[in-house]
C-alpha cells in the first residue's frame, strides 16, 4: 500500500499546506497557500500553526502576494519581532555574567535558531530561553542565576547527579529560563558531549559573541527533540531553514555517525523523508541512500513502539524509564547497570531510600490498575 504524505509524516493536510506556503516560493507554495486559507480560520488556529505565520508572511511578501490576510500576518511578524527583542534583552545580562565568571555557555534552541539561522528576529518565535553549561559548572551557574534575581522552579540538587540534566527558573516578570548541563533530555555523559562543545560556532547577540551548535549538530539536536513526539511542523521548518542557509557547512557523514551513536536513526529517517516529500529539500543522493539504508537497533525500535502505542501498561512505562536510563549510562556495548537503574528510579521518584523503590513501583502499578478498572 502506498502512503500519502500525511500518513508518512503524521502531519495533517492543513499543516503540510502551511509548511509549503511558508517555505516554498514556487507554484506548489502558492497553491498550498490557497488550499490552507480556504480550509482554515486564520483567527482560530493551533499554537503550532501560529508559530509559522511570520515565515508565511515573509514568503508571501517576497512573492508580492496580495491578500486580505497579509495585514494580519504582518501584525504577527511585528509582534514576534518585538517579543523576541525583549527576550534577548533578558538573556544578554545572563550571558555576560557567565562570560565574566569564566563559565563556558552554549545558547540553545529557539533563541540560537532565531539569531543565526533565521537571521531575522521576527521570523522565529521564542517560547523559552535555554542555555547549556558544563556539568562541573552547574551549581555555580545555579547560584549565579539566583544572584541575578531568578527563582528556581524546582528542587536544587546539592550534588549534580548523573540523572539530572536541567533546572528551570522564573524571574519577577514571570519569564522562563532553563539552565542545562546536559545537551539532551536523556542526560548523556559529559565525555560523550565533549565533541559538541569542541565544534561550536560563534554568532553575535549585540556586542556579545556567543557559542551555538554548528549546523550538523543543530540538525541532530532537532532529531533529539523529536524522539519523544510525532514530527512537528515547527521542527521541520527549523531543519529546512538550517539546510537552506548552511547546506555547504553540514557534514552529512558526521550526522549519520552521531545518529547511530545516540540512537536517533529512526527520527533522522522520518525527518529526512518528510523534508524531501513535503518541502523538496535537496539532499545529496548518496547521503539519502545511506540514511535510508541505516538499520534501526532493537533498542530504538522497542523504545519507539512503547512511546507511540495508545495504552501503556505499568511494565511498558517501567521499560521506557529503563530505556531513558540506558541512554544516559550504557557503555559502547549497550550494557548498563541494573543497580544504577534502581538508583535512577529513586532519584526520579524523589525517594529517600533505595529499598523504597520496589514498594513504590508496586503502589504505582496498583493505582494504574484501579484507574483502568474505573474508566
Amino acid at each position: 500500500m502506498i502512503m500519502n504524505k500525511q500518513e508518512k509524516s503524521g502531519l495533517s493536510h492543513e499543516k503540510i499546506w502551511l509548511l509549503q506556503a511558508a517555505l516554498l516560493s514556487d507554484k506548489t507554495g502558492l497553491n498550498s497557500w490557497q488550499q490552507w486559507r480556504e480550509t482554515v480560520d486564520i483567527e482560530n488556529i493551533d499554537t503550532e500553526s501560529y508559530r509559522l505565520l511570520p515565515l508565511l508572511y515573509r514568503n508571501l511578501s517576497a512573492q508580492e502576494v496580495i491578500d486580505v490576510h497579509i495585514a494580519r500576518l504582518k501584525g504577527v511578524y511585528r509582534r514576534t519581532w518585538v517579543e523576541n527583542q525583549v527576550l534577548f534583552q533578558v538573556i544578554t545580562p545572563i550571558l555576560k555574567s557567565f562570560q565574566d565568571k569564566g563559565i563556558k555557555s552554549l545558547l540553545l534552541k529557539d533563541a540560537a535558531l532565531n539569531l543565526h539561522y533565521y537571521c531575522d528576529n521576527g521570523l522565529r518565535m521564542i517560547s523559552n530561553l535555554e542555555l547549556l553549561i558544563q556539568p562541573s559548572d552547574a551549581l555555580i551557574g545555579i547560584n549565579l542565576l539566583q544572584n541575578l534575581g531568578w527563582q528556581v522552579t524546582g528542587k536544587v540538587p546539592q550534588e549534580i547527579l548523573p540523572f539530572s540534566q536541567a533546572i528551570g527558573f522564573k524571574n519577577s516578570s514571570n519569564q522562563s529560563f532553563i539552565l542545562r548541563w546536559h545537551l539532551f533530555a536523556d542526560g548523556f555523559a559529559e565525555k560523550a558531549e565533549h565533541d559538541f562543545w569542541k565544534n561550536t560556532i560563534i554568532t553575535q547577540l549585540g556586542e556579545l559573541s556567543i557559542h551555538i551548535l554548528n549546523p550538523t549538530d543543530q540538525l541532530l539536536y532537532i532529531c533529539g527533540a523529536l524522539k519523544n513526539q510525532v514530527i512537528s511542523s515547527n521542527r521541520l521548518a527549523d531543519a529546512a531553514i538550517i539546510i537552506n542557509t548552511s547546506e555547504n557547512q553540514i557534514d552529512w557523514k558526521q550526522l549519520i555517525i552521531k545518529a547511530q551513536e545516540y540512537r536517533l536513526v529512526l527520527v533522522l529517517k522520518n525527518m529526512i523523508t518528510a523534508l524531501q516529500e513535503i518541502l523538496n529539500i535537496s539532499i545529496p543522493s548518496s547521503i539519502l541512500t545511506e540514511i535510508m539504508n541505516l538499520s534501526i537497533s532493537r533498542f530504538e525500535d522497542r523504545e519507539y513502539q512503547i512511546m507511540t502505542q495508545e495504552n501503556n501498561s505499568v511494565l511498558d512505562r517501567l521499560n521506557l524509564r529503563y530505556y531513558q536510563y540506558a541512554r544516559m549510562v550504557s557503555d559502547e556495548n549497550g550494557k548498563s547497570n541494573f543497580l544504577g537503574f534502581t538508583q535512577y528510579l529513586q532519584y526520579l521518584w524523589g525517594l529517600e531510600n533505595l529499598w523504597q523503590v520496589p514498594y513504590h513501583a508496586t503502589i504505582k502499578g496498583i493505582k494504574r490498575l484501579v484507574e483502568k478498572a474505573e474508566s
